[in-house]
């Protein structure tokens, strides 16, 4: 019988496989250990997957950084995840990709899951549980591999005779959609845990700030849930994308060279050279940067935060400064003056992803505000972008077109063509809702 136990090392999870005789004897044991990882060159992100002798797998780094090379950098690391732990399931059971069989993807998907169970000839201890979302994310993931590598017949393609009916709320046609065989259902009960931040969740968090916390905390949550901005929007801004003019203040999203995995405005294009700064493309609207009406008071706050937090005199803080907040400039200039991050850590490095939700879950917690434990099914930061359309919705009642712009996705039912409105409309509407949102807070205007 075989025992496979889930370990985890610096290098990431991997999977002790012993085979042990009727009395218990141990007759082989190997640890499968697929491994990935990025790495830089040229100035150009590659993700890599390494088999059990450390090769990269060739088909899986065409497939990430060729076929879907022009997604997110996150989606290409989840994809790698993905293909990792497909791949640590085929050597574990010595399977083939291209013959896997019904039963073998059922399998798969138990594994996925994080389901310990004891057959005849394999018996699981695993310990990584992983959502339904998740899991039906990894299985898309493997139906676009096995097309890429051209596996027709694969079991991940095969359609079953179910279907659901989608409707185009502007045409109210529906559109039959059938599902695959493949997939994992799921029967979970409703979550407890709010998908969106309140008013008064807010408040509180509010509070909580200004009494345990500083103003880089209270700009941070207040950007994405007075604006609607993703996380990684507002650790991308640097000082030049702050813009006044005679109409009002301005945040201009987009992305740098210098930006980091967790600095990237998910909208605007990618960038992998500073020569594409000149390009017409970057310089596009709604394609290379996105433009967002800024609260004066809230701007007032952002300033406050960079004269107090960016002046430390502190050698080791003035050296990473340097070396890691400066950031590109994406505009011409007349003056040279240094482009830096807005948002940076007490070492003088800009803030990560990371140690924002470390502080972001305390501060739910000081709250009151439910967490998710042991894994993330709702991501905190998110929550306020998901208010800020609640509020639009509930409050405001704004349409799925205007919350559309708002929330600049750039289509909704494939109606993006017929809709367009003015920068002046968007700016109107933002400014209602900062100032429907200070009626109720009166505390945003201290």
């Amino acid at each position: 019988m075989y025992l496979i136990v889930e370990r985890n090392s610096n290098e990431g999870i991997y999977f002790n496989k012993t085979f042990l005789s009727n009395d218990g004897t141990v007759l082989s044991n190997e640890n499968v250990h697929i491994r990935n990882a990025k790495v830089k060159y040229d100035g150009v992100e590659y993700v890599y997957l390494y088999d059990m002798d450390m090769k990269p797998i060739s088909d899986v780094f065409d497939y990430i950084n060729m076929e879907i090379g022009d997604s997110s950098p996150n989606y290409r690391y989840v994809a790698s995840t993905a293909l990792k732990l497909l791949y640590s399931y085929l050597k574990l059971y010595n399977l083939k990709l291209e013959f896997l069989s019904k039963n073998d993807v059922k399998n798969l998907i138990a594994f996925l899951q994080g389901i310990s169970k004891k057959g005849t000839l394999y018996e699981f201890e695993l310990f990584t549980l992983r959502s339904y979302s998740t899991i039906n994310t990894y299985l898309a993931i493997f139906r676009s591999f096995v097309s890429y590598l051209g596996y027709k017949e694969s079991v991940f393609l095969k359609k079953s005779n179910k279907y659901k009916l989608v409707t185009n709320h502007e045409t109210d046609v529906p559109i039959k959609i059938t599902q695959y065989e493949i997939s994992a259902k799921d029967y979970k009960p409703e979550l407890s845990t709010p998908r969106y931040i309140s008013i008064e969740d807010f408040k509180k968090i509010l509070t909580v700030i200004r009494n345990d916390y500083t103003l880089r905390e209270e700009c941070i949550v207040r950007l994405m849930f007075e604006n609607g901005l993703r996380l990684g929007e507002v650790l991308g801004l640097t000082n030049e994308d702050i813009v006044e003019n005679e109409k009002g203040a301005y945040l201009y999203l987009r992305n740098r060279c210098t930006d980091s995995f967790d600095q990237l405005a998910k909208a605007c294009i990618k960038v992998n050279t500073k020569r594409q700064y000149k390009t017409k493309a970057y310089a596009t609207k709604d394609l290379g940067y996105q433009v967002v009406f800024l609260n004066e008071t809230l701007l007032e706050k952002i300033n406050d935060y960079v004269n107090e937090y960016h002046l430390s005199e502190g050698i080791k803080f003035q050296e990473n400064y340097n070396q890691f907040t400066i950031a590109d400039s994406a505009i011409d200039s007349q003056d040279e003056s240094e482009n830096f991050y807005l948002f940076i850590n007490s070492l003088g490095k800009p803030l990560s992803a990371n140690l924002w939700g470390k502080t972001l879950r305390e501060i739910f917690k000081k709250a009151g505000l439910n967490v998710d434990k042991g894994r993330r099914e709702i991501n905190l930061s998110h929550r306020f972008r998901h208010g800020f359309a609640m509020f639009m919705i509930r409050h405001k009642k704004v349409d799925a077109h205007d919350l559309k712009v708002l929330l600049r996705h750039r289509s909704i039912n494939s109606v993006q063509h017929y809709y367009r409105p003015t920068d002046e409309d968007v700016v109107e509407m933002r400014t209602e809702f900062v100032k429907s949102i200070y009626d109720l807070i009166p505390e945003l205007t201290i």
